[in-house]
């Protein structure tokens, strides 16, 4: 069985991240690095900002590897979804929910409101308080990845499960 993995808001290129988050210089070749990890037939959730400038060679850089990529779009994210389907992504969307180890997953960019036993894993915060408007609408429930705290890698979906809400 393909196992699934979830990383956000790469800013492919995007220099700002630099002194914005803290990122290592070559931030974008250790994320590629990291993504090399992923067996072929596994599956790469991207929950968006992908790049900033040059969305053509970041995009061939991500299609060259096999596993299956679907892209949840975030705020950064401003091509026609057809542009994304013909650079390479197996899904694009701007949401979607899934049920994964008892759980009811709904993956986005941006938190979103859920309620009863659902889950969001998000994105979009970073490591930084940037957006704290947005901290008064996040619950228990609410799973925010920032990839500077994931080490520029991958997390695999049932490690953050595990992780985050105490299953096994």
């Amino acid at each position: 069985m393909s196992n699934m993995w979830v990383i956000t808001d790469t800013h492919f290129g995007h220099a700002k991240m630099i002194p914005y988050c803290g990122r290592p210089e070559d931030f974008s070749e250790i994320i590629l690095f990291n993504l090399n990890k992923i067996p072929d037939d596994d599956i790469l959730i991207h929950l968006g900002d992908i790049c900033m400038g040059d969305a053509v060679y970041w995009h061939e850089k991500l299609s060259s590897f096999k596993f299956k990529k679907i892209l949840v779009l975030g705020n950064h994210d401003k091509k026609g979804i057809s542009w994304y389907y013909d650079h390479g992504w197996d899904f694009v969307c701007n949401s979607f929910t899934i049920r994964f180890m008892g759980k009811n997953l709904l993956f986005s960019h941006e938190p979103l409101s859920i309620v009863d036993n659902n889950f969001n894993i998000h994105g979009h915060f970073h490591n930084t308080l940037h957006h704290e408007d947005m901290f008064g609408s996040l619950t228990k429930n609410h799973i925010c990845l920032s990839i500077e705290d994931t080490n520029y890698q991958p997390v695999r979906l049932n490690d953050l499960i595990n992780t985050r809400l105490g299953t096994s």
